[in-house]
């Protein structure tokens, strides 16, 4: 088993999450650490104290967002599971245990979603899986904090898993095309999740994996205002192209322009506020998708001549329908805190 670690400006998360794993009942495994341009030393702490032979550390020359390194560490990997870890994690004694366990029972699972519990409260959910809504944003069945009483305590369906805590297969990764490293950041695992589906393989919740995260560490390395703009621009952004590739002609028309219409109405409120910025980062985020259209279509091309299920049996499965308020009051609780992950 490969673990691969994505690390930038956070050495004290990286080191406790590294920790935790050779401190875990894990066997037979390999860290990959693959650090975006940290400019804190990081690499060279890195090096000072991990000097196993399972324990590497791969050095970018600056900050090329975590799809790309995640692609960088799995080719520097050899392990036939792929474990997608962020540094401000911490994991279970059995968390790899019972996902390899779940993998071997059936063959059909490419993806497994740990169970994402808060690290300061471990009695809190912090993420059990995604599915997508009827307009084209990502709904979840949880709310962050929610406190688990084991109500979501059994393997169910999901479109995606979070790299703050996954495991996939080496085969079904390379299957699917890996992440694609045009997303810097924001739903790149939403994209693969979406991808393995359409490669024939299933995403699956599986709460005996437990994952404890850092909730919020991102906005204390990065800073609010590049938070934002990454939410705002690679999210508009990320989201499109999304939906672009991997749906099939029809729901182009049902349900992707719908969405970019959802999406500028959201830059229209933002200038009603008095941002500025957003309206300018979300509509960059469009006009990204113009610009980039030929590369997109060629993508596209490739993914649906891969397509082993069609649209209205995997909605069937991943679909959770809203009603519009829902997505309303998630857009501008969201737009409020500059994070537009689980639109």
């Amino acid at each position: 088993m490969s673990v691969v670690i994505v690390n930038y400006n956070g050495f004290n998360f990286l080191q406790a999450c590294i920790n935790s794993i050779i401190n875990s009942k894990t066997e037979n495994f390999e860290i990959i650490v693959v650090d975006n341009g940290s400019k804190e030393g990081d690499v060279e702490k890195f090096r000072a104290k991990y000097q196993f032979p399972n324990t590497h550390i791969i050095a970018l020359d600056k900050n090329y967002g975590p799809a790309y390194a995640r692609n960088i560490g799995v080719a520097n990997s050899r392990g036939e599971y792929l474990a997608f870890l962020d540094n401000d994690t911490l994991v279970k004694d059995d968390w790899a245990i019972q996902a390899i366990k779940l993998f071997e029972k059936n063959k059909k699972i490419g993806i497994i979603q740990c169970k994402l519990l808060l690290a300061k409260d471990r009695k809190k959910i912090d993420y059990v899986g995604e599915y997508i809504g009827q307009n084209g944003f990502l709904v979840q069945p949880v709310k962050a904090g929610e406190i688990d009483e084991g109500q979501f305590d059994r393997e169910t369906e999901i479109l995606a898993a979070k790299s703050a805590g996954m495991f996939i297969r080496r085969t079904v990764f390379y299957k699917a095309g890996g992440f694609d490293s045009d997303y810097f950041i924001y739903v790149e695992e939403t994209d693969l999740g979406w991808r393995t589906w359409l490669t024939g393989y299933k995403v699956v919740f599986c709460p005996w994996s437990v994952v404890y995260h850092e909730f919020g560490s991102s906005t204390i390395i990065l800073g609010k205002v590049l938070n934002t703009y990454n939410a705002k621009f690679h999210g508009s952004k990320n989201y499109i192209l999304t939906h672009a590739k991997n749906l099939d002609a029809q729901n182009i028309i049902r349900i992707l322009i719908p969405h970019i219409i959802l999406w500028e109405g959201l830059a229209i409120y933002s200038l009603f506020k008095m941002d500025l910025n957003a309206f300018l980062w979300i509509n960059k985020g469009i006009f990204w998708n113009l610009k980039n259209i030929r590369s997109t279509l060629r993508k596209r091309v490739d993914i649906q001549s891969r397509r082993k299920i069609s649209d209205d049996r995997l909605f069937s499965k991943i679909m959770k329908k809203r009603s519009i308020m829902y997505f309303i009051n998630k857009a501008i609780i969201k737009h409020k805190v500059g994070n537009a992950e689980s639109f």
